[in-house]
């Protein structure tokens, strides 16, 4: 009798688990369903196309342009990871963009802030959890990417546009490994190359090099989404050889566009400025 019963508990607590364990089942696959349904309304991947005929670099350079929606602000939520020989950090990242005006970055690791930037067209900024802050120019952002860097070139790299906007006169087109190739034949010591797939015109890479200074990056976009009217990258490599080699990965999770900013930057007091070069 005994041995029965407890036959009759094992069995009846089997299948109250079973039970609980459906209904996590169908909890888990209703959230994942309504989270890619969510997704596709906010954005989905662009389709690329392998290049197989040449066009000129004016063609190429106006179908590129098309991508280029006007827009006012912008928010980017996503990851940052940055590689040198010595060090490997891993950080979340806020970017918030007031067109042509200024860029904030906010960079935390595990949930807590530990550094955030200013950039405006005439100045960067930059304050960190040691203690330390930078009011300087944009000599510290070409050092650390290794090319001449200004706000319009910054605001287009994270927009997935050419670094030099004014980018149209004296380029040789070619074909190169599936992609349209661009080079400025006018150039001697700063060497300058773009690649754009075929359908739209989407900037695939970009590598600068300076003789002079012997120093060159590689900036590379694996994939585009379109979110409503607007394009832009799901992720950005940037690879720069100078003294070091230094490996920067953008990956953006959630990008939204023309809602309200509040952009807030102050240095905290009892910080420390600091010099870098």
């Amino acid at each position: 009798m005994k041995r029965i019963f407890f036959t009759y508990i094992r069995e009846r607590i089997y299948k109250d688990v079973c039970v609980v364990m459906k209904k996590i089942l169908l909890i888990l696959s209703c959230a994942l369903i309504l989270i890619g349904c969510k997704k596709n309304k906010e954005g989905f991947l662009l389709g690329e196309a392998s290049a197989t005929e040449n066009k000129t670099a004016l063609i190429i350079l106006n179908e590129h342009v098309k991508n280029v929606q006007p827009f006012e602000t912008s928010i980017i939520r996503g990851n940052v990871t940055y590689e040198t020989d010595k060090d490997n950090l891993k950080a979340s990242m806020d970017i918030m963009i007031q067109k042509d005006e200024k860029i904030l970055i906010n960079i935390r690791y595990l949930g807590f802030p530990v550094a955030k930037a200013l950039i405006m067209p005439d100045s960067v900024q930059y304050y960190d959890v040691k203690g330390v802050y930078f009011d300087g120019d944009f000599s510290i952002l070409s050092n650390l990417l290794g090319t001449d860097i200004d706000f319009n070139r910054f605001q287009n790299l994270l927009m997935g546009q050419v670094l030099d906007s004014s980018t149209n006169q004296n380029m040789e087109a070619s074909l190169e490994e599936g992609l349209h190739k661009l080079i400025n034949a006018s150039e001697e010591d700063l060497q300058s190359s773009y690649y754009f797939e075929d359908k739209s015109a989407l900037l695939k890479k970009e590598e600068i090099s300076q003789k002079s200074t012997n120093r060159s990056v590689t900036i590379s976009y694996p994939n585009y989404q379109k979110i409503g009217k607007y394009v832009v990258p799901t992720e950005i490599n940037i690879k720069a050889e100078q003294e070091k080699s230094i490996n920067l990965n953008l990956q953006y999770n959630k990008v939204t566009f023309d809602t309200d900013l509040n952009i807030h930057y102050k240095v905290p007091e009892g910080y420390k400025r600091i010099n870098l070069k």
